[in-house]
């Protein structure tokens, strides 16, 4: 673990008011040398520079912490909530939010098994606990008794218009709990238009959190949605329907 690192990633921590331990500090370490390794034969990431993936992948996963207070939410480890990350990629936000709340129970889902089989490789290698990896479609995963309704939170980061996300992501949050994307940006124009889809599917749109990503003019802006009802059994339709008609 070289000092840089360290002290990028303990700066990037200490602007969100997170404190990690030793043994947190070496499981980031591992998790960016091994994605950098594995981005050589696969294509993970385009953001490999180290000062890069700490702030842009690390720091970024955990800006959520930022928006939890004002959802009520305490992700200082005094609550356990379990949590499913949509369309995970190279493990983006569910590693770095399991790494740096170890309480959290993480599924992270992808529908590509090459991923998945990295995500395993890390899960492994940094020791940790109650998070799983699963290959398969929202659309599919989210009609499944396992999966369905079953986590107080979801994540997700993935590019996809807030319409679609909504589909592929409520389905599988408990009500009362809440679907949380992470979008970049303004998005103004998107959210408006998702609003009717949200309702469609037992969510509704909190205030929106915009965030600056600590020492960047980078926006992130969290669009959280709190599940009121349950989601409607025809939700989500078959796979490639929420991405090719978005619900209005």
């Amino acid at each position: 673990m070289t000092d840089e690192f360290v002290k990028l990633l303990d700066q990037g921590c200490a602007d969100l008011g997170i404190e990690l331990s030793d043994q947190q500090k070496e499981q980031f370490f591992k998790y960016y040398e091994m994605l950098i390794e594995k981005n050589k034969v696969m294509n993970l990431t385009a953001i490999t520079e180290l000062s890069d993936v700490i702030t842009k992948h690390f720091v970024d996963s955990l800006l959520l912490v930022l928006a939890a207070p004002e959802l009520g939410l305490k992700l200082d480890g005094s609550a356990e909530y379990s949590c499913i990350d949509v369309g995970t990629g190279a493990g983006f936000p569910g590693i770095p939010l399991k790494i740096a709340f170890p309480g959290l129970k993480v599924t992270l889902l992808d529908s590509l098994n090459k991923r998945v089989g990295f995500l395993n490789e890390v899960i492994e290698a940094l020791g940790l606990t109650d998070i799983t990896a699963v290959h398969g479609r929202a659309e599919d995963y989210g009609r499944d008794a396992k999966y369905r309704e079953q986590y107080d939170i979801c994540v997700s980061r993935a590019v996809a218009n807030m319409s679609t996300l909504s589909e592929y992501c409520i389905p599988f949050v408990k009500k009362g709990g809440y679907f949380i994307p992470y979008k970049s940006g303004k998005a103004d124009e998107e959210i408006a238009q998702a609003r009717s889809a949200v309702k469609k599917l037992g969510g509704e749109m909190k205030d929106i959190i915009v965030k600056i990503l600590p020492e960047t003019d980078v926006e992130r802006t969290f669009v959280p949605v709190k599940k009121m009802a349950i989601t409607a059994k025809k939700y989500p339709r078959k796979a490639g329907l929420p991405g090719k008609e978005p619900l209005k």
